[in-house]
């Protein structure tokens, strides 16, 4: 019998695959319209306020019992930082990446730790561990392909990935923006471990099947994660990868970059992917929509369908809907517990 642990104890033990009380629960977005309206935030200061974003953010650990706290909201800081733009959408829409370089060259990343939205981040992280040490305090990072694909857009990102397995140029090509990418991702991971962060939670979503070839991931983004993951574990700090879409063609290879937990979403076979897997834990695939509009049956069900699959712990199949409501997120922790308690 394990005793009982605090959030942040059950989360880590989870990663070292070693017994936990009960099954973590565990997000990768935190940016919810109710609880931005609950800490008094306001649009858009709480992306670029440190306070207001950890107020908000740590709602779904205190609030509705999720065990981490993710920092910070949406996947647009990095690009944000090097002079990309970006529509910060509303405060139930988060910001997106609008524009992108011609070529490598004009990433310019000299002065990334000085932009304000990364300072955020970075002070979020602090004030997270100040205020809540029993939490696992994540940091939400853009991956080596996806921030590639900022960098070059998501359509040539598309187009390249095809062209370079087939052509020696174009593969030095692809390999001169995913230099870059993966330097970025060196300067914020680095910062965001100095800062405190428990984990780093490394999202890949334009690695997915439904938009590059598997060979592709195979041969280019595989080494890519590889790299990030081995220079994050190097800081001392666990790692997770999380990729959109159908992933079982290439949960074998996510499995292979040494991640801690691989992220699944709801369109991923969970018995067959953990089967993939082997040891390497698998989290996800309950549907977020559910936190928006589903019953407290549709939730309890899909819930224990996961863990029943073998998810070594619970976490929507993508990040957390911004119109996500209370009561449906402590629905899902309650049915995570209710399932430890049956089965641990």
């Amino acid at each position: 019998m394990v005793s009982e642990m605090t959030s942040k104890e059950r989360v880590l033990a989870m990663l070292n695959r070693k017994p936990v009380d009960r099954v973590p629960v565990i997000t990768g977005s935190t940016m919810v319209k109710e609880y931005i309206e609950k800490s008094r935030s306001s649009w858009p200061d709480y992306h670029s306020n440190a306070e207001m974003m950890v107020n908000t953010a740590s709602l779904m650990h205190t609030d509705a019992g999720l065990d981490n706290i993710v920092l910070p909201f949406g996947m647009f800081i990095e690009s944000m930082a090097i002079g990309l733009e970006v529509k910060m959408g509303r405060i139930d829409i988060q910001p997106s990446v609008r524009s992108f370089f011609s070529k490598p060259e004009e990433v310019k990343y000299d002065n990334f730790l000085e932009d304000k939205f990364v300072k955020t981040t970075l002070e979020a992280i602090k004030l997270a561990k100040a205020k809540y040490p029993d939490a696992a305090v994540t940091a939400f990072l853009v991956a080596p392909i996806t921030l590639t694909g900022d960098l070059m857009g998501a359509e040539n990102l598309s187009m390249l990935s095809i062209k370079c397995l087939h052509k020696e140029k174009q593969m030095q090509k692809m390999q001169d923006w995913l230099s870059i990418a993966l330097e970025i991702n060196r300067v914020y991971a680095e910062a965001c471990v100095e800062a405190g962060a428990d984990i780093i939670y490394y999202s890949d979503a334009s690695a997915s099947p439904n938009l590059v070839m598997p060979e592709f991931y195979y041969q280019v983004a595989v080494p890519a994660e590889k790299e990030i993951g081995d220079f994050v574990h190097h800081l001392g700090c666990p790692w997770e990868l999380h990729i959109c879409g159908d992933t079982v063609p290439i949960i074998e290879g996510m499995a292979s970059t040494g991640a801690d937990c691989l992220s699944v979403e709801q369109a991923v076979n969970m018995k067959e992917a953990t089967k993939i897997a082997e040891d390497v834990p698998v989290v996800g695939n309950v549907t977020p929509l559910l936190m928006v509009e589903g019953t407290e049956e549709q939730i309890i069900e899909e819930t224990r369908a996961g863990l029943d699959s073998g998810a070594k712990a619970s976490m929507l199949g993508c990040g957390t809907p911004p119109l996500s409501t209370s009561d449906r997120l402590k629905t899902w922790v309650k049915a995570v517990a209710d399932w430890s308690a049956d089965n641990l």
